[in-house]
């Protein structure tokens, strides 16, 4: 089982369910302000930045050696869009009550060695689309063999979640099927993947 395509998910969002409008928008890092800091100065001065990976990676340098003094302003948007975030999220309800209690759906292989590539990056100050991309180009270089471990472990964690949903419903939680006749798991699946996604669609609209 390998990542799914762009076409599979573009595909999955325009013809399945649309996400939540009212979910809270992720907070922003302060890194990412200063990108977005960065972005703005350039095009301010006229400079063309369509070599997306090479601008980065250069703001990324800027950011490494700045003091804690020019970071600063930064950080205090960050602060106050995280504050934003958790208030907002304190107080909305994603799922409908017939979820309640719901086992979460086990993650595919991909995303099992998607955390593990994270956590080697983590420290590298490379910013989430590049370490997508990163992680994407490794996958497809590994053989048959060392992604095993990957779908021997989302295997089980399938099995595991199969028995524990098999009880979940015997309990009379949620439906088998819900009121636009597709199956709850794979609702379940998109509002797994649906952070990824909306981290990837903030990149995007950036770099237009």
């Amino acid at each position: 089982m390998g990542r799914p395509k762009a076409a599979e998910v573009q595909k999955r969002r325009t013809t399945k369910k649309g996400k939540d409008p009212n979910k809270p928008k992720r907070s922003t890092s302060a890194y990412f302000y200063f990108l977005a800091h960065c972005r703005e100065e350039a095009n301010k001065a006229g400079r063309s930045i369509s070599k997306i990976a090479e601008f980065t990676k250069e703001c990324s340098e800027k950011w490494k050696v700045m003091t804690e003094t020019t970071k600063r302003p930064f950080e205090e948007k960050a602060a106050t869009d995280k504050a934003r975030y958790t208030r907002e999220m304190a107080s909305y309800s994603g799922k409908s009550k017939k979820d309640e209690g719901k086992p979460k759906r086990p993650q595919s292989a991909y995303f099992l060695f998607l955390a593990d590539f994270r956590t080697k990056m983590k420290g590298k100050n490379i910013d989430h689309k590049e370490i997508l991309k990163l992680a994407g180009e490794e996958w497809r270089k590994l053989t048959a063999e060392k992604k095993q471990p990957y779908e021997n472990a989302s295997q089980k964690e399938q099995k595991k979640y199969e028995a524990a949903l098999s009880d979940w419903r015997k309990g009379g939680g949620g439906a088998k099927q819900n009121a636009n006749g597709t199956d709850d798991d794979e609702d379940e699946m998109e509002e797994d993947e649906e952070d990824e996604e909306e981290e990837e669609d903030d990149d995007d609209d950036d770099d237009e």
